[in-house]
């Protein structure tokens, strides 16, 4: 009898293999590993922090500047890089959110347990969003 080898591994095969893992390893290496998920998603917050701080910085200054010698147009340029800066702070956040998150559900397939509906740093990162949003709207309204 000949056996046909399947190129795409069935969903039970994979769960299989995850159950061997989590014996393997234990759940204790997967909890390890979603905590590691949280800090790199906490320093991807921190980077974003000062992002925004630099960005705001730069347009406040540069604000304050053209205050001091009216009629400069030439800071234009730089405040829109201030502004540029703050943008790339939230794409860190939500690049960071989205692989933590992806990680996580990847590992509660693989046997994590869950703990609660959301995670501190996720709720952070939500946080700091809405506050880049703020931010934002505040150098517009100047």
């Amino acid at each position: 009898m000949v056996h046909e080898i399947d190129s795409q591994p069935s969903q039970n095969d994979e769960q299989t293999r995850a159950a061997r893992l989590v014996e393997r390893l234990g759940v204790y290496a997967l909890v390890r590993t979603a905590l590691s998920s949280e800090r790199s998603l906490m320093a991807w917050i921190r980077t974003s922090a000062s992002l925004y701080a630099f960005g705001f910085s730069i347009t406040k200054f540069l604000d304050y500047l053209e205050k001091q010698q009216e009629g400069t147009g030439s800071l234009a340029g730089l405040h829109r890089l201030g502004i540029a800066i703050i943008c790339l702070g939230m794409l860190g956040l939500v690049l960071g959110a989205v692989e933590h998150v992806q990680r996580l559900k990847k590992m509660e397939r693989r046997g994590l347990p869950r703990v609660s509906l959301i995670s501190l740093p996720v709720a952070a990162t939500t946080a700091l969003l809405l506050i880049g949003i703020a931010v934002l709207i505040s150098i517009g309204l100047s």
